[in-house]
């Protein structure tokens, strides 16, 4: 496999810097560069361990300490379907599902929420398919699958029943939770998910609910 191609082969096995950023790598030059050179689509390694950045962070944002979605210390699997997912645990309290964006999103986007709830409650960190070290899956992506794939975390962390704090496509897929089992969320706490106007995505949530 040439370079060009295995860099396409990372680019897509990651959904975009979802899972390059959990390497420390942030750009295509960066990616490209990494590869290896002998043809094989191998893991890519890093020589010296670089902090965690999230998608545009900008250079004088300061983020959490903690390394959200790449802590291996808090870290846990769970089948979901044809993924096997990847979440983490932290804190104690009343229990709290953090959902990050979609497509270059990251748990440690969330962080400095993250870092303020553990405080007072028990936090579950997911990555969701196809982002970090969960795996995508082969089957096409939707916003009920996705919220089964919350309810088979909370399964596996035993927690019959949490407020879920999501940003963007985590927001719209905590919607899709409450849907799909309402005594089990608490309430929504939603981050750049709209549903009231023409044209923004359409979930199952009736208008009358959204408020």
């Amino acid at each position: 496999m040439k370079k060009h191609s295995q860099l396409k082969w990372l680019a897509s096995l990651a959904l975009g810097a979802g899972v390059l950023a959990a390497y420390g790598i942030h750009d295509a030059q960066a990616a490209y560069a990494a590869l290896p050179a002998d043809g094989t689509a191998g893991v890519v390694e890093q020589k010296e361990a670089q902090p965690l950045r999230w998608f545009t962070e900008k250079a004088d944002a300061v983020g959490s300490s903690t390394p959200y979605g790449n802590n291996e210390k808090a870290g846990h699997y769970v089948q979901s379907g044809d993924s096997r997912l990847y979440y983490e645990v932290y804190g104690k309290g009343t229990p709290v599902v953090v959902l990050h964006g979609g497509g270059v999103g990251t748990p440690y986007e969330m962080g400095c929420i993250i870092d303020e709830l553990r405080k007072n409650h028990e936090v579950i960190v997911m990555s969701t398919r196809g982002h970090g070290r969960s795996e995508i899956g082969h089957s096409p992506l939707t916003y009920k699958q996705k919220g089964e794939d919350v309810l088979a975390v909370m399964d596996a962390a035993h927690v019959k029943k949490a407020m879920i704090v999501g940003f963007s496509d985590g927001a719209y897929s905590a919607y899709e939770t409450a849907v799909l089992a309402p005594e089990r969320v608490e309430r929504i706490a939603a981050i750049g998910a709209g549903t009231l106007r023409k044209g923004y995505f359409s979930v199952s949530v009736p208008i009358s609910d959204s408020f």
